[in-house]
């Protein structure tokens, strides 16, 4: 069974089991697994450049004569079939809709079981894992590489321009950047770029994306005398980190992970309070998070489904992308020339200091 076939095939038997003749795909996220491919020309919304109608034996993008070729030529799986149409004219009169056609969103009478697409897509096939994994190393290197050249005089959209261009280096599109210097690392949990001097610390921030698959990562560089203080509170967010990686077990709830946070952050020096602050991470892959895990969070944690989990506190965070199999989560994004100090028989990054 081909990648395509294999992937889209839980799909069709959820058609099946739904008594429905087709699914419509429509969402940015779903359209770029089910291809593996691109299915955005701006990334700033959700609308796709195609839709993909799904039967028991047929895939068909619905696509405009602008983006047609460049999908055919570049993105298309061989099983997909083209039906094109004018610039002008919309695409969903070529969409069936009613009570036996599923969708990813609402609309049109179309039964929506975009809950139910989310989670075929959390586990991702072995072929797709295989390309996560160069896609997450990829990431951590370029990301390690750009952290390597800034100096305490750069801004930090100067850092952002380094990161930036040793992203498309290594052809890595951009989905989240965030950077934050000495005066704003204590400020801001998503610190967008801004023209202030990074000073003696700059943390980095990267979701990045490479057919679909995106990879977060976030690393810090210091620069002058480094305190035991600082030391032990970056150790101690990886500790945190820790409780979360321990938890994160095939057929666990997402919601256990984030208690194990819970109970670390007071365990490890952190105010009680401190995972109020900004949400913990969740399950990724196709979305820099599909959703941030909470306390109430029911659904259970797949085999080999994309987790990023992103505890804060005291200005540090810790940040990288794991996959979830029967033996625990494996750390992705793993940059061999980046110091690592050993925590719980895992490798985690140091802050780099300059």
């Amino acid at each position: 069974m081909s990648a395509f076939n294999q992937r889209i095939q839980p799909l069709r038997d959820l058609m099946k089991a739904k008594g429905l003749d087709a699914f419509v795909l429509r969402r940015n996220p779903n359209l770029a697994w089910a291809i593996a491919g691109r299915a955005h020309v701006p990334t700033t919304i959700d609308m796709a450049c195609f839709d993909l109608i799904i039967t028991q034996d047929s895939a068909i993008a619905v696509s405009n004569v602008v983006e047609a070729p460049r999908l055919i030529a570049e993105e298309l799986p061989s099983e997909v079939t083209v039906q094109v149409v004018k610039w002008s004219e919309g695409r969903d009169p070529l969409l069936p809709t009613g009570s036996k056609v599923g969708s990813d969103q609402p609309g049109s009478d179309r039964v929506d079981l975009g809950a139910e697409i989310e989670i075929i897509r959390g586990s991702l096939i072995e072929s797709d894992l295989a390309r996560f994994k160069e896609i997450c190393v990829d990431a951590a290197v370029a990301l390690g590489n750009a952290m390597k050249q800034i100096e305490s005089t750069d801004r930090e959209i100067d850092v952002a321009g380094l990161i930036s261009h040793s992203l498309w280096q290594a052809d890595l599109e951009i989905t989240f950047l965030g950077i934050a210097g000495q005066d704003r690392v204590h400020r801001f949990r998503h610190p967008l770029p801004t023209t202030a001097v990074v000073g003696n610390r700059v943390s980095a921030s990267i979701c990045a994306k490479r057919k679909g698959l995106i990879a977060s990562v976030t690393r810090i560089v210091t620069f002058g005398e480094v305190t035991d203080q600082m030391v032990s509170d970056y150790t101690s967010i990886f500790r945190v980190e820790a409780a979360l990686l321990n938890a994160t077990i095939v057929g666990n709830t997402f919601s256990e992970p984030i208690n194990a946070a819970i109970a670390a952050y007071p365990a490890n020096g952190f105010d009680a309070d401190e995972w109020t602050k900004h949400h913990q991470g969740g399950p990724t892959g196709y979305l820099p998070r599909d959703w941030p895990a909470n306390q109430a969070s029911t659904r259970l944690i797949a085999h080999n489904q994309p987790i990023a989990w992103n505890p804060t506190g005291k200005g540090w965070k810790a940040e990288d992308t794991v996959v979830a199999t029967t033996s625990g989560a494996q750390i992705l994004t793993n940059d061999p020339d980046w110091p690592t100090h050993e925590l719980n028989g895992r490798a985690r990054p140091l802050f780099l200091q300059r």
